[in-house]
């Protein structure tokens, strides 16, 4: 695993998901759901890089829903406007999130092992229960 920090975007996978959400907009959106849909349906753990790119894409959702943005991600805020509509319309968004969120819980990830090893997993918890709260508030609308 790369660079990994308490902001969701303090990390290398999560930055090179942005940077690829700059270039190809709305449709980088489902990349990390089929990722995580990928490794659950081979029986594999699911990598903390993986779930480095869910976490950002969820922010990305909140922030494309009106939600707050973090300083972290000022740069890319016009790129999340321009697509905020079509973001939005993803068919079954919700619900491929929510399939996305069961899966992360049914098992101790990668990501969460690292966190709880350093002593902050209550932190990560946090900031998950954060982000799932955002994501699932905007798409309720």
């Amino acid at each position: 695993m790369g660079t990994w920090g308490k902001d969701v975007f303090e990390n290398d996978a999560a930055s090179d998901w942005i940077a690829l959400f700059d270039r190809l907009g709305f449709l980088a959106v489902t990349t990390p759901l089929e990722a995580i849909a990928e490794y659950w349906g081979l029986g594999k753990p699911i990598p903390a890089e993986t779930e480095q790119t869910f976490w950002a894409m969820c922010e990305v959702v909140a922030i494309a829903g009106g939600l707050p943005t973090p300083p972290s991600i000022d740069d890319h805020k016009p790129a999340i406007k321009r697509d905020a509509g079509k973001i939005l319309k993803i068919p079954n968004l919700r619900r491929r999130i929510m399939v996305a969120l069961e899966r992360l819980e049914a098992s101790e990830t990668e990501l969460a092992t690292h966190w709880m090893a350093a002593g902050e997993g209550g932190d990560f918890e946090a900031d998950c229960k954060r982000l799932r709260d955002s994501v699932l508030e905007v798409l309720a609308r």
